[in-house]
């Protein structure tokens, strides 16, 4: 295994056991590196023009702490790091309204319940019950026709009748209530 970036290896491991055994052994190696590589500064430049979350803390530390040199030309690059972990992370409740959610969630339902599991040929298949589109179709009709696949879905299967839980269960077993 060698890393593009720094040009670091490990030594060379037999695969006559098996591509997993000798992929194992070189992790073993590779995640118990001492010596890290220094921080380059074209890491720290994508890095900041990243978005970046709490998530990417462990991140930002560890180039940090590899850094060797460069401290006056680095150290904004850093403060500007440090800022973007600083700001509140949106919720989710901002970027989708819980009633989309909730919306596409009773859609995803509707499609599950349709959703039977079928053998062809010795191998399974999922069928879903067809559903008609034609309420959708007139809907678009009133909507200017711009025909968005998922958009016209989803008016297709707000206007679907509530599948039967009979089509949903496995033939000879009774579904849960």
């Amino acid at each position: 295994m060698v890393c593009t970036g720094c040009g670091m290896s490990t030594p060379p491991q037999s695969i006559d056991d098996g591509y997993d055994l000798a992929h194992a052994v070189l992790r073993g190696i590779w995640n118990t590196r001492v010596t890290l590589r220094p921080t380059a500064q074209h890491e720290l430049s994508g890095i900041v023009r990243r978005e970046l979350s709490s998530s990417d803390l462990g991140t930002v530390l560890a180039l940090i702490a590899r850094n060797e040199d460069n401290w006056e030309e680095r150290g904004p690059l850093f403060a500007a790091m440090a800022e973007k972990l600083l700001q509140p992370e949106p919720f989710l409740q901002d970027l989708v309204p819980a009633e989309t959610l909730l919306r596409d969630a009773d859609r995803y339902r509707k499609l599950m319940r349709r959703a039977k599991l079928v053998q062809i040929d010795g191998r399974p298949w999922v069928h879903i019950e067809p559903i008609d589109a034609l309420p959708a179709t007139v809907s678009e009709e009133l909507f200017g026709g711009t025909i968005i696949l998922e958009e016209f879905l989803a008016r297709a299967l707000d206007c679907a009748p509530e599948s039967s839980p009979s089509l949903s269960s496995p033939p000879g077993k009774q579904s849960a209530p």
